[in-house]
């Protein structure tokens, strides 16, 4: 009797960690590959998952980079619930040099030995109470990112709380308090305990599905950031690092193009410490730098299906006047600044496992006193992917990529070509 009722109780207690274990919603994101210089050595890249990729990603990326979600429905009744979602990432040291090479990748250090970072990027609750959501944690606060180009021309992530999904007759609101750190552009030696840390406060305001035609909306945003610095940290800094920033972004969104496609048209603008934004900054809003001035930049982006093939592409034109820096810190900030790209990627379906793609990239850009410094890319690549949709992953690749332009030929100065890589790369989501 006791062994069949310790049997029914391992059996009760399977079960319910079966059942429980479908609720775990499992997401994430990795890519990983192999490359090589044509001249030998290590394959370079002219952008990276830090800084974007100018001419685009495809055939420039030279690490690895994983993310694993893991989430679930805690709580229901009725129309409210209560949700949790943890994401744990690692990766290689971010840069344009291939550092991987071995199965042994480990934390911390430098080269194929090392040289690997892991951070959990989101862990946070989130509530859906009928009519209106709140959250609070760590999180992926609703990016905008351009995948061609590893370019996110939004990102207020970080900790924080929020209220979400309020709706109106005219639209749906969101509010944020999400705060950053840093302690690079000068010294805030004198906080509490000793905190040698700037903070930066951010009051994030979205106005979404503003509806302007049959298949076209809007969506405004606006953040503001304060930086909070104790009477001893202000006493230290040598600028303007007690400063503020205003940081606008309108986005119209036109669905209705080819094969489910759609193109987004977007102006932003940035004063203050959110300035740098016009040029090719990379996670606009994250960051508030020290500095003191005006930026502005028009994108255009979108993705077109039609048959066999299919088309992403990207164009962005940037400017910003930097006024006032912090000497010896982010002096390279200064001045003014001119940027232009556009990329294109488009794609032939051979089957539903098979393609080939195609990726041509223009970027120039111009410092105060400079000349123009510009980099054109063209990758091929053949693919195997899961579907025939632009967005069809797991997708494996071999490609090519050759570069050309004032960006190769300064690189080329220190006495390495770095203009022809090739190599193989997987890229999932899930």
């Amino acid at each position: 009797m006791k062994k069949m009722l310790l049997g029914s109780t391992v059996l009760i207690g399977l079960t319910s960690l079966t059942l429980h274990a479908q609720d775990v919603n499992f997401s994430g994101y990795l890519r990983a590959g192999v490359g090589e210089n044509v001249e030998g050595g290590a394959a370079t890249t002219y952008g990276n998952g830090a800084t974007g990729h100018p001419v685009g990603r495809l055939g420039d990326e030279a690490d690895t980079y994983v993310e694993i979600g893991l989430g679930s429905t805690v709580w229901e009744d009725g129309d409210q619930s209560f949700q949790i979602q943890t994401l744990l990432a690692g990766g290689t040291t971010e840069g344009d040099l291939d550092l991987q090479g071995n199965s042994w990748q480990g934390i911390g250090g430098e080269g194929p030995w090392g040289g690997q970072r892991a951070s959990f990027r989101e862990v946070y609750a989130a509530a859906d109470l009928g009519g209106y959501g709140i959250w609070a944690g760590k999180r992926y606060h609703q990016r905008k990112d351009i995948h061609i180009l590893d370019f996110y021309y939004v990102n207020d992530s970080g900790y924080g709380i929020g209220i979400d999904e309020i709706q109106t007759s005219y639209g749906k609101w969101n509010l944020a308090w999400i705060q950053n750190a840093e302690d690079w552009q000068d010294d805030y030696s004198g906080g509490a305990n000793g905190d040698d840390w700037r903070r930066i406060n951010k009051l994030d305001l979205r106005l979404q599905d503003i509806k302007v035609s049959e298949k076209g909306s809007l969506e405004l945003i606006a953040i503001y950031g304060l930086t909070t610095l104790s009477d001893e940290q202000k006493a230290n800094t040598k600028g303007d690092s007690d400063n503020d920033g205003l940081f606008l972004t309108i986005e119209h969104t036109q669905g209705g193009l080819p094969g489910g496609g759609f193109n987004k048209a977007i102006f932003q603008y940035g004063d203050g410490g959110f300035a740098t934004i016009g040029a090719f900054q990379n996670h606009a809003g994250e960051v508030m730098d020290a500095v003191e001035g005006s930026g502005w930049r028009l994108i255009d982006w979108g993705v077109i299906e039609s048959g066999r093939w299919n088309l992403g592409w990207s164009t962005m034109y940037a400017q910003r006047d930097i006024t006032e820096t912090i000497p010896d810190t982010n002096g390279h900030l200064a001045g003014e600044n001119e940027f232009y790209n556009a990329v294109i990627r488009p794609s032939w379906e051979w089957n539903t496992v098979m393609s080939t793609v195609c990726e041509l990239g223009y970027a120039n850009n111009k410092k105060e006193g400079g000349d123009w410094e510009d980099l054109s890319k063209i990758t091929l690549a053949q693919q195997w992917q899961a579907g025939t949709s632009f967005w069809s992953r797991p997708a494996i690749r071999v490609y090519v990529s050759h570069y050309m332009g004032d960006a190769v030929k300064l690189r080329d100065a220190e006495g390495v070509d770095q203009q022809t890589m090739f190599g193989a790369q997987v890229e999932a989501w899930w």
